[in-house]
């Protein structure tokens, strides 16, 4: 399963208060991906702050990732949870008559 997650910096964050930390915040969330755990990772462009896409078993498996983060142990971050699968096979919902056979890109 597919967990997106994103943080939110805490009242009183800055981005001053967390550089300092951020060569260790990376390079836990680069060992993650090293190791298939982190499958996306993305800067936020409505704010400061990240979306990462863990894949893992649960929500809780992905927070206990998450709790291991330097920012997060130091506090300065709160974390949004978002748990997603495949979309229901939408072809059901088609009519029969409908074309979805191969080849799927037709583009070429």
């Amino acid at each position: 399963m597919k967990v997106i997650t994103f943080d939110r910096f805490k009242p009183g964050v800055t981005l001053e208060t967390i550089t300092p930390h951020l060569p260790e915040e990376v390079a836990n969330v680069w060992r993650l991906w090293k190791a298939g755990i982190v499958r996306e990772n993305y800067a936020r462009a409505d704010e400061p702050g990240v979306v990462i896409v863990f894949e893992v078993d649960s929500v809780e498996e992905a927070q206990r990732y998450v709790n291991d983060f330097p920012l997060t142990k130091k506090g300065f971050l709160e974390w949004t949870y978002v748990p997603v699968t495949a979309p229901l096979p939408i072809e059901a919902l088609m009519d029969a008559s409908v074309d979805v056979a191969e080849p799927y890109d037709r583009t070429r």
